[in-house]
Parts: structure tokens; C-alpha cells; sequence
């Protein structure tokens, strides 16, 4: 009774019989055994949880969702500690921008016995935000209850500012890749619409030269003849008269259908020496059967006319002819649709300036319309700005920025004491590879 008492659980019988001896043995044998196992699965279980512990941040809640366990690298996590979360329910950490319906779905899987794998986002103690992946495995006894839940959840923070970052640089790059690709097709559109042009023009000037080579002849003959008259003759001065505004009329048509054979002659160039100013004219010619309605046109502090001597001012520059008409048009265009807008044909006027400053011809277009809403000025030369008040697609002041910035210039946009300044710097001679 005394060795039951203290667990004695082996003892031998005197006088001692060996089969009984050998039982005994192979007992305390077996149990050095299974003591030896039991140490060493221990302490495997030991070291798979130092593993895990040095990895991942570790919780276990009850079934009510009361946290009992919580390891070193959660509460650093977190940002709570060991006493601070022990007894608390895991909503404590709880981002409250998570939709409800992301937590019923976690408690639907991890109370049907399944995994939930996840990423959350939660709240540190200190209120910052932080990402984490979560992995909530339910744990059943012997009856098949849940008796906890355990998570192993890994600190994402980093990781999805990087993906975040990285979807944004993807997003900007297709987004400028589509703007590239829209303003080619712009530019694009606009070379096939001067082609058009230049290719009706040869047309024009082919089927109209002829017979404006003949009538302004006979005008001169007539124009001499009239002269010869006697100046007593009353309907002299009057038939000067006529026959002066028919030839003039006659050199404007002449101007205007060479300015478009000039405009739009080419499809595709390289750079070379052009003349600004003789561009300039060509444009104004052009510009002049929608000017004529809205306002008066200087250029070189001189109201234009359709006669003017295109080579009269030489300002140099090697440029693409075509594409820089295109900008000129562009500008122009814009501001007599602004002066459309505003006041009265004798109070409107656009002045166009263009001289020579250090290496470079800069061009200014001023208008007397009002000026740039400030709302759009500083982002006038994006795509889709349009700063017409109604209809167009604002792509042109864009497709001209780019058009000067091929010819490494600078075209900007400021508004003055009574309308807005456009202003494109060209350099003389630009040596670089044109795009």
C-alpha cells in the first residue's frame, strides 16, 4: 500500500522469478522510450513554433473572437502589446473603410471548419494603416467542435504600396502610350487635310492660272488704253478706278491659291531654310476669307493686305515649313474665334509680331478678345483644353506644342492687359534630329 501511495507502478515479488523480472524491464524500458520521443517531438514542436513565431505574426481567438494568444512579431505589427490585446476582441485592429460584408464572409468560412486565406487591412494603435496577408485555420478537438481559430498573418505593407505604385506607372504609361498615339492621329489628320488641300490647289491653280494670265492682261491693255484717254473724258478717273480694283481683286485670287499650292505641297518633309515671314503671309492669305468678318490683322505694325511682298522681311530659320504653317493656322484660327466673341469689327485687331532674339525668331500673335480663362491657362497645351466656349475637341494647341517642341522652340500661352499672347520661339538653326 505504501509504494501505491507514493506511484510505485513496478515492483517485484520475493523471491525474484526472471520471466516476472524481464516484464518489469521491458516496462521501464518502454517508458525511457516513449519519455525520450516525448522530449524529442517536444522539442521539434518548440522549434517549429520558434519558425513560425519568426516569420509570421500569430493570433488565436476563442469562438466568441477573444484573443488568448498573440506572439512578438504581431504586437509589433500592430503596435499594441502583449496586455493590451489579451482579452480584447481582434475588432480593436479593425480598418473601419472594410466593408462588413469582408468579415461575414471570413466568419461564413472559418465557422464552416475552412481556411479563410485573404488580404486585410487594418488600423496600428497609433492609427496608421497597414496591409497584412492572413491565412485563419479553425481548430477542431476530438468531437470535430472548433475550439480556437489560429491566424498566421504577414505584414504586406511594403509590398502593396509597391504594387500600388507599380499599377499607377503602368496606368500613366498606357495613358501617355494613348495620348501619343491620339496625338499622332491628330497630327496625322491635319498633314492629310493640307494634302488634300495642296492636291485641290495644283488642281485650282492649274485649271485658273490660264485664264487669270489672260483677263489681267486684257486689264493692263485696258488700263493702258484708259490712260491714253483724254483727261477731259469724266468716266476716265472712274474706269482707272474699276480697273485698278479688278486687277487688285485679280492678285488676290492669284495670292490666295498660290498660298494654298505653298501651304500644302508636301505630305512629308525634312527641315530646311525657310522664311517665317513669307510663312506668316501664306497663312494670313489663307486666314483672310474668316478674317475679313472679324478683325483686322497686323503684322509688323502694319494693317495686312493680301498684296503684300511675302519676301519683303527675311527671318530665317531651318524648320519644317509645312508643320510650322500648321502651328501659325492653329494660333491664328484660335484668336479669331476669341475676337469673334468679343466687341466690334472696328475694335478688334490681332497684331503679329516677329523679330530676331539671340538665337532664335520669335513669333508673338496678340489678340484684344479678353484673354485665357486663368483656369485653363496653365494647362492650355494639354490634350482636350479647348479654350472655345462651346464645340472643338482641344487638341490643336496641343498637336502646335508638339510641333515646336520637335523643332526643340517653345511655344507659350499668357494672357495681357487686353487679350491673350501666344509666343513661339524657333531656333536659327537647329542641328538636332527633328521627330
Amino acid at each position: 500500500e505504501k509504494a501505491i501511495d507514493i506511484g510505485i507502478d513496478s515492483y517485484l515479488f520475493k523471491p525474484l522469478h526472471m520471466e516476472r523480472l524481464e516484464i518489469v524491464l521491458q516496462k521501464y524500458c518502454d517508458r525511457l522510450l516513449t519519455k525520450k520521443n516525448f522530449q524529442t517531438e517536444h522539442k521539434l514542436l518548440e522549434e517549429y513554433k520558434r519558425a513560425i513565431d519568426a516569420s509570421a505574426a500569430i493570433t488565436k481567438t476563442d469562438t466568441q473572437g477573444i484573443i488568448t494568444y498573440v506572439n512578438d512579431a504581431f504586437c509589433l505589427m500592430s503596435g499594441y502589446s502583449k496586455e493590451e490585446l489579451l482579452g480584447q476582441k481582434y475588432d480593436m485592429v479593425r480598418d473601419p473603410e472594410t466593408p462588413e460584408s469582408v468579415y461575414i464572409d471570413i466568419w461564413h468560412t472559418i465557422s464552416s471548419k475552412q481556411i479563410w486565406r485573404g488580404r486585410m487591412k487594418n488600423l496600428k494603435k497609433n492609427g496608421d494603416t497597414y496591409y497584412e496577408y492572413s491565412v485563419v485555420v479553425p481548430i477542431v478537438n476530438k468531437y470535430d467542435d472548433i475550439e480556437e481559430y489560429i491566424a498566421l498573418r504577414q505584414d504586406i505593407t511594403v509590398m502593396y504600396h509597391q504594387q500600388e505604385h507599380l499599377i499607377q506607372r503602368i496606368k500613366e504609361e498606357v495613358d501617355k502610350n494613348t495620348l501619343f498615339h491620339q496625338q499622332r492621329e491628330e497630327e496625322n489628320l491635319l498633314e492629310a487635310k493640307f494634302s488634300t488641300i495642296g492636291k485641290i490647289a495644283a488642281g485650282i491653280t492649274h485649271e485658273i492660272n490660264t485664264p487669270l494670265t489672260y483677263v489681267r492682261g486684257n486689264l493692263e491693255l485696258m488700263a493702258y488704253d484708259v490712260g491714253r484717254l483724254d483727261n477731259s473724258i469724266p468716266q476716265k478717273e472712274f474706269f482707272q478706278n474699276d480697273i485698278a480694283t479688278m486687277l487688285d481683286g485679280l492678285n488676290r485670287i492669284a495670292g490666295i491659291v498660290e498660298s494654298m499650292r505653298e501651304m500644302a505641297s508636301q505630305t512629308s518633309e525634312m527641315p530646311d531654310r525657310h522664311n517665317l515671314y513669307s510663312s506668316l503671309a501664306t497663312v494670313i492669305i489663307l486666314s483672310q476669307s474668316k478674317a475679313k468678318f472679324i478683325s483686322k490683322v497686323r503684322i509688323k505694325n502694319e494693317v495686312f493686305h493680301p498684296a503684300i511682298d511675302k519676301e519683303r522681311f527675311k527671318y530665317y530659320a531651318k524648320v519644317q515649313k509645312q508643320r510650322i504653317e500648321q502651328v501659325f493656322i492653329i494660333i491664328i484660327n484660335n484668336a479669331l474665334d476669341a475676337l469673334a466673341l468679343s466687341g466690334t469689327f472696328e475694335s478688334r485687331i490681332l497684331e503679329i509680331e516677329i523679330e530676331h532674339e539671340f538665337e532664335n525668331i520669335v513669333i508673338r500673335f496678340k489678340d484684344n478678345a479678353g484673354g485665357i480663362q486663368p483656369a485653363i491657362l496653365s494647362s492650355i497645351f494639354e490634350p482636350f483644353k479647348s479654350t472655345k466656349q462651346e464645340g472643338g475637341m482641344g487638341m490643336g494647341l496641343n498637336v502646335a506644342k508638339r510641333i515646336v517642341d520637335d523643332h526643340h522652340g517653345k511655344l507659350t500661352a499668357s494672357n495681357h492687359a487686353d487679350g491673350a499672347l501666344f509666343e513661339v520661339s524657333l531656333p536659327i538653326n537647329a542641328d538636332k534630329e527633328y521627330l
